[in-house]
């Protein structure tokens, strides 16, 4: 059997249209079958976290302060005031607005000197080394995975007096 140009046609089109379904199947699947979990880095409400979801914070390294666990009681290295069970609880929920590379290279020239914070996770190996820029308005930081975050907070929300 010969089929014509619009036999032909038709074909390569179911062919594509069949191609295309075959790509598309397993992102299908997993969107229909899995349930959603909370294990993604971006929420609905368009928010960022700093850590991993599930991560729990074994040793904080600020610039001029050293948080750890000892005896399951957190401690600072040189003393702060304050508890230090806090700071290192508004480290583990910081969640901030995702800031795109646009906006990053927009602000890129006012960025003054970084500061660098130490975060050990429990079961790592390595810690995550996150950059911190403090701008008028807000604060810039980078995350574990590597993006770009803004957060409107007080000074001493992140980086406590000692």
């Amino acid at each position: 059997m010969k089929l014509t140009r619009r036999g032909w046609n038709n074909f390569i089109i179911i062919g594509v249209l069949f191609f295309v379904a075959i790509i598309q199947l397993p992102e299908l699947l997993k969107q229909r079958l899995l349930p959603e979990t909370s294990s993604t880095t971006q929420s609905t409400a368009g928010l960022v976290r700093l850590l991993p979801p599930e991560a729990r914070i074994a040793k904080l390294v600020l610039p001029d302060v050293i948080f750890s666990q000892q005896a399951g009681n957190w401690q600072s290295e040189p003393a702060i005031n304050g508890d230090p069970t806090v700071i290192v609880s508004h480290w583990s929920g910081i969640a901030g607005t995702k800031v795109d590379a646009d906006t990053f290279a927009r602000l890129n020239d006012k960025l003054t000197t970084p500061r660098s914070v130490e975060v050990w996770l429990v079961d790592q190996a390595e810690p995550y080394r996150l950059t911190v820029y403090q701008l008028p308005q807000f604060w810039l930081l980078q995350n574990w995975a590597g993006e770009w975050l803004a957060i409107t907070v007080e000074p001493g929300y992140l980086f406590p007096a000692t």
